[in-house]
């Protein structure tokens, strides 16, 4: 990290500032080859000026100077705010560059904090997580996790599970010492607590990843039956072709909108049936594959055609991979109710969830839809001021990995093993927990991590 690295840490765009971002034991020393003012710069201040490239004037410039370690990186860092015009913030960078520094690679700057004891893995993912979030809840606990909840959650594990591993090997090492034996149902009852603590923060990621990453949601049905409207609806514009024409959609369409407090990525997908159009028998074969990636399936039903063998058989598709799903007969407005009460009838005698009548073209029966849809996924009750929740599928797989360790340490103890072999699994439990804060990862993972940042981060 010899090298003294910059970057543009705001959106390049027309905007009112632009900040140009310095970290590196050579930033002072750039910043005084360009920089001109009054007044001396000194560490925590912000100082107005001019930059100059060869005495000729390119921006007046406001620059703060923050001197290592009391820096974000731990570096000597130097920002510069200059106007927010495109070329303008493109000439200031290249200046820079020109006066001796690199050209920051992304994530570069949260990789030095990280390196340089500033932050620690789990916290520098939460950046990039809050830079990302699309919901309050999400910047929310992006925010809790960059304070360190998750960091000082995964220390306290682990420093319990060293000193069971301490007393065991003392015990084992030294039995001349008059130190207390441990017993191997005192050393269950620990693995037990730490298994529980571990699992019911993994249990929060089923709903973390709804926050982080959106619910996949897919709208199916034969052709027909108001698919590609109901996509439009909740959109609130023609994102898809509608026609009166079955098969009109033959290709998954895409579109992500927020629903209350949660982000929906909904897939139109090709009308299901059978059907010798080459193309559209590709679409139905997408739509059907499509399920294995989905948390939720909207299915439809032409309340005027009622419900068919076909319906049924892919309900009961959707019900045999235990996914989410929710039935809705559309085109209430022009089908009689004792249709759509026999209709109901039949798919809740089949052991189908009771649909909900809509009609997309009437806009009826759709806030209702979208009630159910929050009342399956939405995360307002959720207490994360107070509850640790994880949102990276990461830190989600090592603590499931820390879990089935601890699980192996009680299967040693009850198959009569000696105690010594106990601690073998426990200290591989303590360095997969090490993983997520970055006390025990190798450096692939480190830079697979930050090249998920923006360039200026």
């Amino acid at each position: 990290m010899s090298t003294t690295i910059a970057a543009i840490a705001t959106a390049l765009s027309n905007s009112g500032i632009s900040i140009i971002r310095i970290s590196g034991k050579d930033s002072l020393n750039i910043i005084n080859k360009i920089f001109k003012s009054n007044t001396n710069l000194e560490p925590n201040r912000i100082i107005y000026g001019k930059i100059l490239d060869n005495n000729e004037i390119l921006d007046n410039v406001l620059v703060s100077y923050f001197k290592a370690p009391h820096s974000f990186t731990g570096e000597d860092v130097c920002e510069i705010n200059c106007h927010g015009g495109n070329q303008i913030t493109k000439d200031i960078l290249q200046l820079v560059l020109e006066s001796g520094a690199t050209l920051a690679e992304p994530g570069e700057f949260s990789k030095r904090a990280f390196l340089n004891g500033k932050m620690d893995l789990s916290q520098a993912e939460a950046v990039i997580n809050l830079i990302n979030a699309k919901t309050r809840t999400e910047s929310r606990i992006a925010a809790k996790n960059i304070e360190g909840d998750l960091s000082k959650k995964i220390r306290e594990l682990r420093e319990e599970l060293v000193e069971l591993m301490a007393h065991i090997e003392v015990s084992v090492d030294y039995p001349e010492y008059d130190y207390e034996e441990v017993e191997p149902e005192s050393i269950v009852g620990l693995l037990d607590k730490k298994i529980s603590e571990i699992g019911h923060i993994v249990d929060t990621y089923d709903h973390g990843k709804y926050i982080k990453n959106g619910v996949n949601v897919a709208i199916l049905g034969k052709p027909n039956v108001g698919k590609s409207s109901l996509l439009n609806r909740l959109a609130n514009y023609e994102k898809a072709i509608v026609t009166n024409i079955p098969g009109t959609t033959r290709d998954i369409v895409e579109e992500t909108i927020n629903l209350g407090n949660i982000v929906l990525n909904i897939s139109d997908t090709a009308g299901i049936r059978d059907t010798d159009d080459i193309i559209e028998k590709i679409g139905v074969e997408k739509s059907l594959k499509i399920l294995e990636e989905m948390d939720l399936v909207l299915y439809l039903i032409n309340g005027q055609d009622g419900v068919s063998k076909e319906d049924f058989e892919i309900l009961s598709k959707i019900q045999n991979k235990g996914l989410k799903y929710i039935t809705a007969i559309n085109k209430m407005d022009v089908t009689e109710k004792s249709i759509l009460d026999t209709i109901t009838l039949e798919l809740v005698d089949n052991g189908i969830n009771k649909p909900i009548c809509i009609s997309v073209e009437e806009n009826v029966g759709i806030d209702e839809l979208k009630n159910e849809i929050i009342n399956l996924f939405d995360s307002t009750d959720l207490d994360y001021t107070h509850e640790l929740i994880i949102t990276n599928e990461r830190h989600r797989d090592l603590l499931k990995k820390a879990i089935n360790y601890l699980n192996d340490a009680k299967s040693e103890i009850n198959n009569g093993q000696p105690i010594d072999i106990v601690s073998i699994y426990v200290k591989k439990s303590t360095k997969t927990l090490g993983e997520i804060i970055g006390a025990d990862v190798t450096q692939d993972i480190i830079a697979k991590i930050f090249e998920k940042f923006c360039l200026g981060k």
